[in-house]
């Protein structure tokens, strides 16, 4: 595969203390030590930062960093993508280095989703240590199943969806067709694609729906144990209204994952959860799934 794991999120913020405190003392992230004023990072590894926030004139994802295995695998992500007819921006050494990567490239998808892809790891050996006593997030070993995953829209559904396995190697892990409209005939129901590039359930999914101003529909992080979800779930209903509660707590049906969802700064969801399913690339066969969840997940705009 071109791409193995969802390296980190670049996200720009016009209140990045608003970040700060949604991200460590709700969601359990630790800040990192950073080179700029204007840029805030968050770790839940022992990688330098796996949120990039930076001070900008909107709240909204920028973009996801894919991570290709070695450079070999870089370029031939990059000559790919010029021969699919997308626009390829090779970045310059000081910012592969501020990204803490080796090489670094930006592209776009044909929905016109950003994106940057990367090579190298580094570490900094640093213990993650939660702010709010969070046992852990699940990246994989050597951090090879990636942050979590990403959820964009793709109004050109069947282009975006054919360009990531053609050109960037995903595979189908589940095509699901929701009818959230209750079904019936005149309800043509919206269209998922959730991808694979490890061992992850899917780092990717999208929506067959129009561009959302935010730049994403969620992000999910994944969490060690149970009782972290519930304590994060506890500490979102006892904000306030600080931060939003976008979805109750319930499972998916097809990636087995156990979560609620809440509001980031930056407009889009966080979806929190744990206990979700790995599955094996190569004898994997997709599925389609008809409905989102075995139980739970209730929508705040469901009961208003």
């Amino acid at each position: 595969m071109a791409v193995k794991s969802l390296g980190y999120l670049v996200i720009s913020a016009r209140n990045l203390d608003a970040w700060r405190d949604f991200a460590c003392n709700f969601a359990g992230l630790m800040e990192a030590a950073s080179d700029r004023d204007d840029v805030a990072l968050f770790r839940i590894d022992d990688r330098p930062f796996r949120l990039w926030v930076e001070k900008a004139d909107r709240d909204a994802l920028v973009a996801p960093g894919w991570e290709c295995a070695d450079r070999d695998d870089f370029e031939s992500a990059l000559a790919k993508l010029a021969a699919a007819g997308r626009p390829v921006e090779r970045a310059d050494v000081m910012e592969a280095r501020a990204r803490k990567v080796y090489e670094l490239a930006r592209s776009s998808d044909p929905a016109g989703n950003p994106m940057e892809l990367f090579y190298g790891r580094f570490v900094d050996y640093a213990p993650f240590v939660s702010p709010a006593g969070v046992s852990g997030f699940v990246t994989g070993d050597n951090g090879d199943m990636g942050l979590g995953h990403i959820v964009l829209t793709a109004p050109d559904f069947d282009e975006t969806h054919r360009f990531y396995k053609e050109v960037l190697g995903f595979g189908d892990t589940d095509l699901g067709r929701f009818y959230l409209a209750g079904g019936g005939p005149d309800d043509a129901g919206v269209g998922f694609a959730f991808l694979h590039c490890n061992g992850r359930h899917h780092s990717l999914a999208l929506g067959q729906m129009p561009e959302n101003p935010s730049g994403a529909v969620h992000m999910m992080l994944e969490v060690k144990a149970l009782e972290d979800v519930g304590r994060a779930y506890d500490r979102v209903l006892n904000s306030k209204g600080k931060v939003h509660l976008s979805a109750t707590l319930g499972r998916h049906v097809n990636d087995k994952m156990t979560s609620f969802y809440m509001r980031t700064p930056g407009g889009f969801d966080l979806e929190y959860g744990w206990n979700g399913l790995v599955i094996d690339p190569a004898t994997w066969v997709p599925t389609t799934s008809l409905s989102v969840s075995d139980w739970g997940h209730k929508w705040a705009h469901e009961s208003e």
